[in-house]
């Protein structure tokens, strides 16, 4: 059985060891919940960022189909040099090319 003498020992070598400065403030609920508002995505649609300030916009799936935005994607991934995606949707074009590409699929799809 382990003696509380050295269970106190073992107690002040490990707060020893770490300053108060080490320690990371925790988020409560209500950041959690904003940063979880923040990054959901609407049902039928996929989040890209695009462009160099990774500005976000939320997309249709139909929007997927069509041919100009396989392109884009492609395009992306080579940039990329992979074509695994383990995180967000990147896409290496200017936002004001996206946006009218996505003025294009709107005239083009009708998206319930």
């Amino acid at each position: 059985m382990i003696s509380t003498r050295s269970i106190r020992r073992l107690m002040k070598k490990l707060s020893a060891s770490y300053s108060k400065n080490s320690y990371k403030r925790l988020a409560n609920a209500d950041d959690e919940k904003k940063s979880a508002q923040k990054l959901e995505v609407a049902r039928g649609c996929v989040a890209m960022y695009v462009g160099d300030e990774r500005k976000r916009y939320q997309v249709p799936l139909i929007y997927l189909s069509l041919p100009k935005f396989q392109e884009l994607i492609k395009t992306s991934q080579e940039d990329a040099y992979d074509i695994k995606i383990d995180g967000p949707i990147t896409l290496a074009c200017a936002t004001q090319t996206f946006e009218q590409l996505l003025n294009i699929a709107k005239k083009t799809r009708v998206v319930c």
